[in-house]
């Protein structure tokens, strides 16, 4: 698979990073489609190199020691679509796609992050909406309203246009409880229908990216 850089070029990220009297870097791993943090993990200089010119994510083990290549046991490849480090050079982001059986964590799990407190423990991000939409689509139980919506595009433009007009209702005269509950309906649906034709919220936030550009450059 192409890495990320030729040679030269992943020496010379690698150099540029500020490592600990360890010679290492914490490394987050994020979900490139949700967004979702997978896992904290360590990488050494070898490590981001190895990284940058496979394409495959490569962390080193404190505990024993060396080099490891995620997956490479359990059979959940993390292939790395890129690489950013903060503006300290001292920690790294790498969005990610798990292969396998999807699973980052170790304990069977797809993040390593299960236990939230505070205000927003109770939150669920439109990412997090996609992917869940998503695995409704390919389990495709027989109950599942999601794999209804996916099956029919009548029934999917019909709710859309259904939603909508309820949502224009909200607006128009009733209060901040019902302008949100039909706003999430709206949300779902437009999800759902899209999904079923193979469009990820991904390629909608790359479009969404790519209009803010234009934005931007009028502006200028």
């Amino acid at each position: 698979m192409k890495g990320l850089a030729d040679r030269k070029q992943a020496e010379r990220f690698a150099n540029g990073l500020r490592y600990s009297s360890e010679g290492l870097v914490p490394a987050v791993a994020v979900d490139s489609g949700t967004r979702e943090v997978l896992m904290l993990a360590y990488a050494s200089r070898e490590a981001v190199e190895r990284t940058l010119t496979s394409g495959d994510a490569w962390f080193f083990s404190r505990s024993r020691k060396s080099l490891w290549k995620k997956g490479e046991t359990s059979g959940n490849t993390m292939r790395v679509l890129s690489v950013s480090a903060d503006c300290d050079s001292d920690a790294l982001l790498y969005r990610v796609e798990v292969r396998g059986q999807g699973n980052a964590c170790h304990m069977g799990r797809k993040s390593c992050f299960v236990q939230e407190f505070g205000n927003d423990a109770e939150s669920f991000t439109l990412a997090q909406l996609d992917s869940l939409i998503a695995s409704r689509l390919s389990e495709k139980k027989p109950g599942s309203y999601t794999a209804k919506l996916a099956r029919s595009k009548k029934l999917a433009v019909a709710k859309i246009r259904e939603e909508g007009e309820e949502l224009a209702e909200a607006l128009e005269g009733k209060g901040r409880r019902e302008i949100i509950w039909e706003a999430c309906d709206v949300l779902y649906h437009a999800l759902a229908a899209v999904r079923a034709r193979g469009i990820t919220l991904a390629e909608l936030e790359r479009e969404l990216g790519r209009r803010n550009g234009q934005k931007k450059q009028r502006k200028k």
